[in-house]
């Protein structure tokens, strides 16, 4: 399937031509990717001399508008990410009838929209898991226990997969994702809370060595990013520390984007 634009047009004022050429995109039915980016290319212009009208010639590849903002399930056909991808949504009304009732949410009936049923999921089966979500994060690392598992729908909020790249851009080193989407089936075996926002795909685990003598220091630092980052919830590290021989270390950082604080 081939999916284009015509993004052509030629504005003429005096002294200035703007130029926006065609451009196309061939992707699968459920992989689009709609990347804008503002580029102007203006190496040379034309004197502008009184009374003369000359032309400057500037190419412009409309870009991504800002950061994306929060979402609620059950979310929408698509979900656009920071860099410009867009991915279609398939229903699994069977998935979807597994998920808690949003009326039993621990946060009372104010919430409620938070914790709607997922109805629109990603469809693993049929999607290149290596398409990069950010600068440095691609979906395989928010699905991958998914997929480990043989599921085959998973949902990944566009703006927590945001949030994870400018934590790691602002510490300026690789981290790991231990867990993202979780199933309900999935997020039971493994003992997570009833209304884990893992369920929801707005949640995610960032990976803490915990045999490192300096774990504690690194999940502070991890949890300071998230602070800072604008994430709507990040859990107290003591939370997620274990005893290691002793001491205890941060295992694990929790951060979601629940829609609320």
């Amino acid at each position: 399937m081939r999916y284009g634009s015509e993004l052509s047009w030629r504005i003429l004022t005096r002294g200035f031509a703007i130029k926006r050429p065609r451009r196309w995109t061939s992707l699968p039915l459920n992989e689009v990717d709609v990347r804008w980016c503002w580029t102007f290319v203006v190496l040379s212009i034309a004197t502008l001399a009184c009374g003369r009208s000359s032309l400057v010639s500037v190419d412009v590849f409309f870009g991504d508008s800002g950061a994306p903002g929060p979402a609620d399930p059950p979310y929408t056909e698509t979900v656009t990410f920071a860099n410009g991808l867009r991915l279609a949504l398939t229903e699994s009304p069977e998935l979807t009838l597994t998920y808690p009732g949003a009326s039993g949410n621990p946060f009372g009936a104010a919430r409620t929209g938070h914790y709607q049923p997922v109805r629109f999921f990603i469809p693993l089966q049929s999607i290149t898991l290596s398409h990069p979500l950010s600068e440095n994060f691609v979906l395989s690392e928010f699905v991958g226990p998914t997929v480990e598992r043989g599921g085959v729908w998973a949902y990944v909020d566009a703006q927590i997969a945001d949030h994870v790249q400018r934590i790691r851009s602002g510490l300026g080193r690789p981290v790991i994702l231990s867990s993202a989407f979780r199933a309900p089936e999935h997020n039971s075996v493994v003992g997570g809370a009833s209304y884990s926002r893992h369920l929801y795909g707005d949640a995610v685990d960032i990976d803490v060595d915990q045999s490192r003598s300096d774990a504690n220091t690194i999940g502070q630092e991890v949890f300071n990013e998230a602070m800072d980052v604008g994430v709507d919830f990040v859990l107290p590290l003591i939370d997620t520390s274990v005893d290691v021989s002793g001491q205890t270390r941060v295992s694990w950082v929790h951060i979601d984007d629940r829609g609320f604080r």
